[in-house]
């Protein structure tokens, strides 16, 4: 097994993490950079939704976005984004139709401070695609109930909000507060929708907040008396929103077929192309984190009233828009002001040491220092300021956001998305771990650091076995940086592309300094 960097202060990177919203290293030449765009030209792209007749009424289906507002991670080269999303809609709305938008929930992944705040952007973004209702998932409850409240108006007219929908779903025992609603009744283009929705309680078990501030029913019996509600409103379509597996849905429909549309959580991130009909009923999944857009067509006279298709936001034939650029600079502006990086708890790093930065590193390690500065990660930061060169449209920086900050600058926990007591804060406070710097990948510097220079003023201050295992806490094997280190951000949301043996020859820095 190769030992790289054995021994002085601390080492440098070795392996490529995540630099930038680009996927391919800036040194690489321009014959295969030329490749990459003709290859990118002559992309076939699929029309969208080809040889649709206009219908009655057209619908957005989404759900367990799962926090991505932009494509999994940063990679443009990916499917994806409220952007994309809200330019289908506007394709759709050229066409002259008429569309609605029903989201399952599930539209965060966490539920700490900044994820208050996405939940806030992800609701004003629903809001300017004119989605009629969002079902209450998990994440969404694991907010707690006075989250939920404090975004409901009760003066509101429900045509100009995004209601909470759940059937089963009470806060603080209280369903006279008129949120979540039970169901709804709306009405586009002369067609009367009624849409109800539930969670499962298998998917709640872990919320500190049951039972208490939230109750969640089983949905079988909570769905009898809202089912025959909506009967006797008459509506031509009637849709539920399901946040449960496949097999709880299932049961759900065989009691209830009255649903004519029915959209289930559990199914895979890219999901089949094909819907799935239970009975008469409809059954969809429309994929996970944002990737895709299920819309469905209402024909109420022709043989087949309801026709499908699950739409791949790709960046050939979708762009940013200027309505979510605004939503983006909402929520950027928000984790600014309310200095999120900081008021969001930070952690202790497991060696209970702390993060020194890159000019002490360089004190010994000079010709691994002069690798890393002619490498991306020694601009990792600048990527959040200007943005990638995939990137299309208006740029707003994420300097302030801890989803980026985690990868593009020195001392965060890739696993928790959360600070190390001594990592990065701002580029005021903390200027000296700006980018992705070597403690990243070998851990923070300071006891080898300060092992070293105690060993050079005075060789009799540290006994040699010391110095020995002060070197060993930040030695780091090739295979441990392939299976453990690389991929905290080199993950598939991030990097479809890396190949580990590909960027190791772009970083590597074996043997002593």
């Amino acid at each position: 097994m190769r030992i790289i960097a054995r021994h002085c202060t601390m080492l440098f990177v070795v392996c490529s993490l995540l630099v930038g919203c680009n996927n391919d290293d800036s040194t690489e030449s321009s014959s295969a950079a030329e490749t990459d765009a003709s290859t990118e030209s002559a992309v076939a792209v699929t029309p969208l939704l080809e040889d649709w007749e206009k219908p009655a009424v057209a619908f957005l289906l989404t759900g367990e976005q799962h926090g991505y507002l932009e494509p999994c991670g940063c990679s443009e080269t990916q499917s994806g984004g409220v952007a994309r999303r809200h330019d289908l809609l506007k394709q759709m709305i050229k066409r002259d139709w008429a569309v609605t938008g029903l989201d399952l929930g599930g539209t965060l992944k966490r539920s700490r401070l900044q994820s208050k705040i996405k939940f806030d952007a992800v609701l004003r973004a629903l809001r300017e695609m004119n989605y009629a209702g969002l079902n209450l998932g998990p994440e969404e409850l694991a907010l707690g109930a006075e989250e939920m409240l404090t975004r409901f108006d009760p003066n509101g007219k429900p045509e100009e909000d995004l209601p909470f929908l759940s059937a089963n779903v009470t806060l603080f025992g209280s369903p006279e507060l008129g949120v979540p609603q039970r169901y709804r009744v709306y009405e586009v283009n002369g067609i009367k929708i009624g849409v109800t929705s539930i969670v499962s309680p298998k998917l709640t078990v872990d919320n500190p907040y049951l039972n208490g501030d939230l109750t969640v029913a089983e949905p079988m019996e909570s769905l009898a008396p809202v089912v025959e509600s909506l009967m006797s409103e008459s509506p031509d379509l009637l849709v539920l929103l399901s946040h449960a597996d496949t097999e709880e849905t299932r049961a759900l429909i065989q009691k209830f077929p009255q649903f004519h549309l029915v959209v289930s959580a559990g199914g895979y991130e890219d999901p089949e192309f094909a819907p799935k009909y239970e009975g008469e009923t409809m059954l969809l999944h429309v994929g996970q984190k944002g990737k895709y857009t299920g819309v469905v067509g209402f024909y109420p006279d022709a043989e087949k009233k309801l026709k499908f298709e699950l739409v791949d936001l790709d960046r050939h034939r979708f762009k940013n828009t200027s309505e979510m650029v605004d939503v983006m600079r909402y929520y950027q502006g928000r984790l600014k002001d309310e200095d999120v990086v900081t008021r969001d708890p930070s952690i202790s790093h497991p060696s209970g040491y702390k993060f020194v930065g890159v000019s002490d590193c360089a004190k010994c390690h000079t010709k691994a220092h002069a690798k890393w500065s002619e490498s991306r990660h020694a601009h990792a930061f600048e990527s959040l300021l200007k943005g990638g060169k995939e990137y299309e449209g208006e740029w707003v920086s994420r300097i302030h956001d801890p989803e980026c900050l985690v990868c593009h600058t020195t001392g965060w926990s890739q696993t928790h998305y959360s600070r190390f007591d001594s990592g990065y804060l701002s580029q005021e406070a903390t200027s000296h771990l700006l980018h992705q710097q070597c403690e990243n990948c070998h851990g923070p510097g300071s006891h080898h650091g300060e092992l070293e220079a105690q060993y050079k003023a005075d060789r009799k201050s540290v006994e040699f076995e010391q110095l020995l295992q002060g070197r060993r806490e930040v030695q780091l094997t090739e295979v441990k940086a392939v299976k453990t280190v690389c991929i905290r951000c080199h993950d598939g949301d991030n990097s479809p592309k890396f190949e580990f043996e590909k960027y190791w020859e772009k970083v590597k820095h074996p043997g002593r300094d």
